[in-house]
């Protein structure tokens, strides 16, 4: 067995998962609330459960209305050098209305790392402990 269709495998994850990224976003569902993900400078914050549950698309959450938790993971580059810390945190919410656009903020202060949720009108209402964070 040659060495080059073992490398294409993980070449072939690598390009499905970026094609998921690039694709449109779905409309958001008027009778859920729609949680989108924004990240410092060349960080990349990805959604990934809800509840316990995977989620089908890292980019968002999309949650009935009520109580949730919301569970991410945060690819922090490294001011300096190459290497990448892989940062796990959660968000618990109560609150969560129909139709309601949020935005969960991550933000980096040396290192601290944690996230925040605001509500529509830019309101935070809900905020993430630090995130813990491993070596890539």
């Amino acid at each position: 067995m040659t060495l080059k269709p073992l490398l294409l495998i993980p070449a072939l994850g690598l390009v499905c998962l970026l094609s998921a990224c690039a694709g449109p976003m779905p409309q958001p569902d008027p009778s859920e609330a729609w949680i989108g993900l924004q990240e410092e400078g060349s960080n990349d914050l990805m959604a990934e459960r809800v509840d316990g549950h995977k989620v089908d698309d890292g980019r968002y959450f999309e949650v009935k209305p009520g109580a949730h938790r919301l569970d991410v993971t945060l690819f922090e580059e490294s001011v300096g050098d190459s290497n990448q810390q892989d940062c796990n945190g959660h968000l618990s919410y109560s609150g969560f209305k129909a139709g309601e656009h949020y935005k969960l903020v991550e933000s980096s202060l040396g290192s601290e790392v944690s996230a925040r949720l605001y509500d529509a009108q830019g309101k935070q209402v809900a905020s993430t402990q630090d995130f813990n964070c491993m070596p890539g």
